[in-house]
């Protein structure tokens, strides 16, 4: 067989710049691995949204994880760096001006940023772990596995999150201080729980935007999830992943609408929003197989999906989001680790959000669209052409962009709906 080097296994090595003539194995060996993956979209809308065009996205993450027994003696220790080198603008800011944006590797102005950075420690044979240092939330609480490789970003972190909580939340590329705690009894059924400061982006009002701030001081946020794995590997009958979770934040939040004088916020321009204490969200997800094909482990059609609530309408612009989907690995024969889905989101805009507009229109003479609710619908299909690359096609319907939000152009109108077709592309150097 070649080795990772050889031209002669270019599309079967499992980097596309191989073993780096040895080093990287040696370091494997000692419990080093690095990980070298550039995700690269081009997408275009054909209609809708506020203008038309073609955009570019993309995401450089280098990341290094160290088994702390091999590497120093240190028994059940672990520790992960990563790091982000953001690319491009994206659609959804540049064409759409939608909520829920197109793909996960959209954000804010391009550059690098520094991503998780923690250490872990397993004790009593694996029953327990802890885990301390700059960590996201979106990489441990809500995943659903068989939506994973999709493209929009409500998939890693679910929209009422990045609506609700200050600063979007501990997601990416916004890793925040915190400390994770991970119960596992049995093979069914795992405890997880963690804390993080209150606000991703800190006092700074322009974000932590090299992700050194470190930022705290901002009240806690805090996690608790319970999951349980229906039929293990290995168990018989049809895996699943069953999920039941909340936050709560101990900040204070504003009202949407409200001023602390009992009047709108739109009845004055110099109003003070009322102040709550606290907030929070409650949520449940499922990832269940409805078959497996014939002499496979992992091939066949799993339905997922994702309920989310944040009952106090008053503070938060969403008040609940469903998303769900179905996926298939191995749809085509002879292709086992292709994947292809269809998936949608729906995120409900809160009262107290559709009241300030509805206040706006009354009190300062417009006429705006209300606020109602985003939705998309969205196909995708990816192939793994080798190891290192792969390439995904993926179609987006997005309806009522911005939940209504108004055309710049003329704010009585709102955004039109949108499709959008583009290409995603993985490689793993």
């Amino acid at each position: 067989m070649a080795s990772d080097d050889n031209p002669d296994g270019f599309f079967v090595r499992p980097t596309l710049t191989g073993d780096w003539g040895g080093l990287r194995s040696t370091l494997e060996d000692n419990g080093v691995v690095i990980g070298l993956t550039q995700t690269s979209d081009v997408m275009g809308n054909f209609n809708g949204g506020v203008r038309r065009g073609v955009e570019y996205d993309g995401l450089f993450q280098p990341q290094v994880d160290m088994d702390l027994s091999k590497l120093m003696g240190w028994a059940g220790g672990k520790a992960h760096i990563a790091a982000y080198v953001v690319q491009g603008k994206g659609i959804s800011q540049t064409n759409l001006q939608n909520i829920m944006t197109v793909t996960n590797t959209e954000y804010g102005p391009a550059g690098a940023k520094m991503g998780e950075f923690w250490i872990q420690q397993k004790l009593f044979d694996e029953f327990l772990a802890i885990k301390v240092g700059q960590i996201e939330a979106d990489l441990n609480f809500d995943t659903i596995e068989s939506a994973a490789f999709m493209v929009n970003s409500t998939w890693g972190w679910p929209a009422i999150w990045a609506q609700n909580l200050p600063g979007s939340g501990p997601t990416y590329p916004n890793a925040v201080p915190g400390a994770q705690l991970i119960l596992t009894p049995n093979e069914q059924w795992t405890f997880q729980g963690a804390v993080f400061n209150g606000n991703p982006t800190g006092k700074n009002p322009n974000g932590n935007t090299n992700g050194l701030a470190f930022p705290l001081g901002q009240g806690v946020l805090s996690f608790a999830e319970a999951i349980y794995n229906l039929n293990p590997e290995g168990k018989g009958g049809m895996p699943g992943t069953y999920k039941l979770g909340g936050w709560y934040n101990s900040q204070r939040f504003n009202s949407l609408s409200m001023a602390n004088n009992g009047q709108p916020l739109a009845a004055s321009d110099d109003a003070t929003p009322q102040s709550f204490k606290g907030n929070y969200s409650l949520y449940a997800s499922f990832d269940q197989a409805i078959w497996r094909d014939a002499n496979t482990d992992n091939q066949g059609p799993n339905v997922f999906a994702s309920v989310h609530v944040s009952p106090q309408s008053d503070r938060n612009q969403v008040n609940w989001f469903l998303e769900g989907g179905l996926a298939y690995t191995g749809l085509i024969d002879g292709r086992p680790l292709d994947q292809c889905a269809i998936g949608f989101g729906y995120l409900n805009m809160s009262s107290g959000y559709a009241n300030n507009v509805q206040y706006q229109n009354q009190y300062q003479g417009a006429n705006q669209p209300i606020p109602n609710f985003e939705s998309f619908i969205e196909l995708d299909y990816q192939a793994v052409v080798s190891p290192w690359l792969a390439i995904q096609p993926f179609l987006t319907y997005v309806i009522n962009p911005g939940a209504r939000a108004p055309q710049p152009q003329n704010n009585q109108l709102a955004i039109p709906n949108a499709t959008v077709v583009g290409v995603r592309t993985i490689v793993s150097f």
